[in-house]
């Protein structure tokens, strides 16, 4: 069983630190190895790596190479089936990796994931996640990724680029300490307003009627947990969106912090302000930037977002 292995040059981690995950599979005569140096090149490479029947689809990289290789499998469709994907968390935060990854060091991840490919011990490692398709965007094709935001979660992540990660805070604890930041802020009168600024948001749930309604945050993700572990769904049913919102005005953050981020199944929070559902197609109407897999994407004029998750990939998780 043959390894395709994609490393990204410039992710976070692998701007100081390639040269180990090169060295974790010199010499190996069943791994692929390609430096993606260009995006842009994605769907050559897997389409050689489909050619020459690579097994198991590596990626050495942050959040923004792997939602480009799962926009490019499950709409170029170089792969008949695609093949179970072994993320290495390269990147800057690695939400993905997170919760379907392989462990931060590259020689023990690697080494770990050739035994199990060269022993055919592979299967029982397998996990599988729902991905997200969003329709609608404005001069981009139908993009596939993991974890969606809109209102607020775009301004955050913005803030967090160009304030924290500026200043030397990386990874997971970057985004953390700006949530964290921006909350003490806001509540004690010194928060930037744009960044908390409510936007009106039409939201329409299985082909339902949409509620209209002014939303700090929006959140939909097909992922099992987030940052630092955190959970902030609930009232979870069969359907594979996980979505949950802040309404503004947003009451009570402080007081409701922990039951949001790690409360169970169902949570006393005050559904005025706190909302969270599963469903099936999400409808999404604004016109204000979005950021799936922390990439950003402006809506088209006029439409809104179709959000589904009409397919199922594999990810290796030893």
């Amino acid at each position: 069983m043959k390894l395709g292995l994609i490393s990204n040059p410039g992710s976070e981690r692998n701007k100081r630190g390639l040269a180990a995950v090169d060295e974790a599979v010199e010499g190996a005569s069943d791994v692929l190895h390609v430096h993606l140096e260009n995006v842009a090149a994605l769907p050559a490479v897997l389409s050689d790596f489909a050619r020459r029947e690579v097994a198991v689809l590596g990626i050495a990289s942050g959040d923004g190479t792997v939602q480009a290789t799962l926009t490019t499998l499950f709409e170029d469709r170089p792969f008949e089936t695609p093949p179970p994907l072994a993320l290495l968390p390269r990147g800057m935060t690695n939400l993905i990796a997170g919760d379907v990854g392989l462990p931060a060091r590259p020689a023990r991840a690697l080494g770990r994931l050739l035994r199990c490919l060269r022993e055919g011990d592979l299967e029982r490692h397998l996990e599988a996640r729902s991905i997200l398709r969003v329709d609608n965007l404005a001069e981009a094709p139908p993009q596939w990724g993991m974890y969606f935001g809109a209102a607020g979660m775009a301004r955050v992540t913005h803030y967090c680029y160009d304030r924290v990660h500026s200043r030397g805070v990386k990874h997971q604890w970057a985004t953390a300490a700006t949530l964290f930041g921006l909350l003490l802020s806001q509540l004690f009168g010194r928060g930037p307003e744009e960044v908390f600024r409510g936007s009106e948001l039409a939201v329409g749930f299985d082909n339902a009627a949409a509620d209209t309604r002014r939303r700090v945050f929006v959140l939909v993700t097909t992922l099992h947990r987030l940052i630092l572990g955190t959970r902030p769904f609930w009232n979870l049913g069969q359907g594979p969106l996980r979505y949950s919102a802040i309404a503004d005005p947003a009451q009570g953050l402080l007081r409701h912090a922990y039951a949001l981020l790690y409360g169970g199944g169902e949570r006393r929070l005050p559904p005025e302000t706190y909302e969270s559902r599963s469903c099936h197609r999400l409808e999404l109407g604004t016109d204000e930037e979005i950021i799936l897999d922390g990439q950003f994407f402006m809506p088209r004029p006029g439409e809104p977002l179709i959000l589904t998750a009409p397919e199922t990939a594999r990810f290796v998780a030893i």
